[in-house]
């Protein structure tokens, strides 16, 4: 894997970790809604999910998919 699509993944999981964090604070605000039981875990899970899938568009377009590395018979 290249130093470029490395640099992507990272990018890529800070986004959605970054995102999913905030889900933290409806935990925080509203413990009625997000708290240890099934259905509480559900709300947590679909905040989170939210939460993180815009930070991830956002990468993906502004820094979309890197290229695919090739090899021809000049690199080998």
């Amino acid at each position: 894997m290249n130093t470029t699509a490395r640099t992507w993944i990272h990018s890529l999981l800070a986004a959605a970790i970054g995102g999913a964090s905030n889900a933290a604070l409806g935990a925080l605000a509203m413990p009625d809604t997000f708290n240890f039981t099934h259905q509480g875990w559900i709300n947590l899970g679909k905040v989170a999910a939210m939460g993180a899938l815009i930070p991830v568009l956002t990468l993906l377009k502004q820094s979309p998919l890197p290229a695919p590395e090739t090899t021809t018979k000049e690199n080998q």
